[in-house]
């Protein structure tokens, strides 16, 4: 599975179009929207960051645009003048995918090894719509069992009334996925040997305090072509919770995590 970590300094800014509450594009909470406006034929978001960094998770949340509206995501280097920098996986040409709790994202899995970046475009074929959340995060890939589950929370309020009837007040539902890592060696446990010189103990450190991540245990095919169908269904954008990692007897290891959404409007 894939998990995306880090907390990027992220500056906003638009191109070819206005926008009001642009803070809220970065700000960790998908429920609250910026607006894009006034724009002809394509926006560009435009995300900078103070240093280079190895990205390879992106994502638009409760973008409002159409079903089917294309995007195009390109980064920027250190010393580049723009942001022409091809970034393979699906980033070429993405299109805005509607999802079952009725919100849309555009989810992009970055090809492995892309120089580090300070800054990203993402080109929106529309003038004007909403959006959530803008998602920049470095990733580290990890086995998982096979008895990993998704689970969709609802904690709408119920009650029943005198004549037991029931009155529902309506919350938004949110999906909660657990998986357990498959046998960790002692490098890739507290060893710097997964991707970014990361390793489990520090990368549970790295999403503690509600620190925004996300999982995605099913997104590639044979061969590392990005399964976008399965991206899409299967990534959470929240919060994690690391559970406790046991010794399995010499230089293996064991741990468990669980990961809760925090959906878009």
């Amino acid at each position: 599975m894939l998990i995306g970590y880090g907390n990027l300094a992220l500056t906003p800014a638009v191109d070819g179009a206005a926008a009001v509450n642009l803070a809220a594009l970065v700000d960790g909470h998908p429920a609250r929207v910026a607006r894009i406006m006034g724009g002809v034929g394509s926006v560009r978001l435009r995300l900078d960051w103070s240093g280079p960094a190895d990205i390879r998770i992106v994502a638009v949340l409760g973008i409002t645009c159409p079903a089917g509206t294309s995007t195009v995501l390109t980064g920027k280097r250190a010393g580049d003048s723009g942001y022409a920098r091809a970034l393979g996986g699906n980033t070429d040409l993405q299109e805005v995918v509607s999802l079952p709790d009725g919100s849309r994202a555009a989810w992009f899995v970055l090809d492995e090894g892309i120089e580090p970046l300070v800054g990203l475009q993402l080109e929106v074929m529309a003038g004007a719509f909403d959006v959530g959340e803008f998602v920049v995060l470095q990733g580290v890939e990890l086995g998982h069992q096979t008895e990993w589950s998704v689970e969709r929370i609802d904690p709408s309020l119920r009650e029943r009334t005198l004549g037991s009837g029931v009155n529902v007040v309506l919350r938004r539902t949110y999906r909660k996925l657990q998986m357990t890592f498959t046998p960790l060696a002692l490098a890739e446990m507290r060893g710097q040997g997964l991707a970014n010189g990361m390793d489990l103990d520090a990368l549970g450190y790295a999403v503690t305090g509600g620190t925004r991540v996300a999982a995605i245990p099913r997104w590639s095919l044979q061969g590392g072509v990005v399964d976008v169908t399965e991206l899409h269904r299967t990534a959470i954008y929240g919060q994690a919770a690391p559970g406790q990692a046991s010794h399995l007897g010499g230089n293996y290891y064991s741990s468990g995590w669980a990961f809760e959404e925090i959906p878009p409007l």
